[in-house]
């Protein structure tokens, strides 16, 4: 069982095959926890890279810094399980809590102003 999901109903395999599911224990006594409002995403053919990091703006910081916390690596193919497990997530989210808003991204200050 993932984290919020819902074990009480089987997962029934596609195409009527009976398939056993593999049970997997997960180990948070070493676990970290990083905050993250900033992303940066990047790739090749071969990977996906997920940058995460923490953004602190400043008043009057033209050009703030963004502490990068942690890189994750993905292959594409767990980069789109990931995407539609996030979006599962969201839909979840949102159906329990009501829509999540996203205002329009701020504009960095141009070269002169402030």
């Amino acid at each position: 069982m993932i984290f919020g999901e819902d074990d009480s109903q089987p997962r029934q395999p596609q195409g009527g095959q009976q398939q056993r599911q593999q049970q997997i224990r997960l180990d948070i006594s070493q676990m970290d926890t990083s905050y993250a409002n900033f992303f940066a995403i990047t790739g090749s053919p071969d990977e996906i890279v997920v940058y995460l990091g923490a953004n602190s703006p400043l008043p009057n910081v033209a050009e703030p810094i963004v502490r990068l916390s942690n890189r994750v690596m993905l292959l594409p193919q767990n980069a789109k399980r990931l995407l539609m497990a996030l979006q599962e997530t969201v839909k979840q989210h949102e159906d329990r809590f009501g829509p999540i808003e996203i205002g329009p991204m701020p504009r960095p200050p141009q070269q002169g102003q402030k």
